[in-house]
């Protein structure tokens, strides 16, 4: 727990100042956008995968497709093109019909920009939809074929997927508490964290599992006292440390400015970042739309699809 507290201490201090281009008004900037069409998304085809593989497709914002090879998991599906007065900026990269194969749909909380009502009901009826504790009232009119409430330390398996959900520091609002999910099946690990503050559990789940993919949100950080509730890159790159875990995927950035950050400044910052810290060959930016297939450790040493190797060596060109 200290040392948990001292990284915390170092964050405060390494967050002091922050190098990133901040919205001068955020009213200012959602009311220009109102009337402005979200830019489109570049949908990549869904590689095929075998067992013992498993394939991501970043749907923007904090929208996932997590495919393994006979159970396609949908986390905090999300289509819509507001939250609140806020504007999406850019078309999600899945539509309706990319989750026909989906049997499992996980959400981490109900803030509306991931529970969304409107996109659930376009998800197949037989899928099963783990929710945090007490929000399986909210979607019962939706007749999913099952609906479980999970909170953290509970688990179910479903189809040889090991489903566990873990906790987060979201705030204590009724609506903001939920769940990351550690998924384990015949391929990679996967983390997913939906929204939350850099806390412990990181390192709890890390000390325990070390997942092979983590998925961590990197935006809504501004101002300072949003971190409570939101990380920030430098905040998801500590917490990637505590999981242990070989790939970051961030995700909850480049749709909607929630925060005063720019909207494409979390991706770039992370990116700066894991440069400096030496840690760019395990951070997989994706698009809105993009794919990537991820194999075991003991497949392969290359853990990155093509898109992201063309990346890499663009970077080593540039060096």
């Amino acid at each position: 727990m200290s040392t948990v507290r001292g990284r915390e201490e170092e964050l405060g201090r390494l967050h002091r100042q922050i190098p990133v281009r901040r919205y001068r008004s955020l009213v200012g900037h959602w009311m220009s956008r109102w009337f402005r069409a979200p830019r489109p998304a570049a949908a990549e085809p869904v590689p095929e995968i075998e067992p013992g593989q498993l394939a991501i497709t970043f749907g923007g914002h904090a929208t996932v497709i997590a495919r393994y090879h006979g159970l396609a998991i949908a986390f905090d599906p999300m289509l819509g093109r507001w939250v609140g007065g806020v504007r999406r900026a850019v078309e999600p990269g899945v539509m309706a019909s990319d989750f026909s194969d989906v049997g499992l749909v996980l959400i981490s909380h109900r803030h509306a920009d991931h529970l969304h009502l409107p996109t659930l009901r376009r998800m197949p009826r037989a899928a099963t939809v783990v929710v945090p504790p007490g929000t399986a009232a909210e979607i019962s009119a939706l007749r999913f074929a099952r609906v479980i409430e999970l909170g953290p330390g509970s688990d179910f398996e479903l189809r040889g997927v090991h489903i566990a959900a873990c906790a987060t520091s979201h705030g204590s609002a009724e609506l903001a508490q939920g769940n990351a999910y550690l998924i384990r099946g015949v391929g990679p690990s996967l983390y997913l964290c939906g929204d939350s503050g850099y806390h412990a559990g990181f390192a709890e789940v890390g000390a325990q599992f070390a997942p092979d993919v983590a998925m961590l949100p990197i935006g809504g950080f501004l101002p300072a006292a949003f971190r409570a509730r939101h990380m920030s890159p430098l905040d998801a790159l500590f917490a990637f440390e505590d999981l242990r875990s070989r790939v970051l995927v961030p995700i909850h950035h480049g749709a909607f400015a929630l925060s005063y950050e720019q909207l494409d400044e979390p991706a770039r910052w992370l990116v700066e970042l894991a440069k400096a810290r030496n840690l760019r060959d395990h951070v997989v930016v994706m698009n809105a739309g993009q794919s990537e297939r991820f194999v075991s450790p003991h497949e392969s040493v290359d853990v990155f699809g093509a898109s992201e190797q063309a990346e890499h060596a663009e970077d080593a060109e540039q060096a």
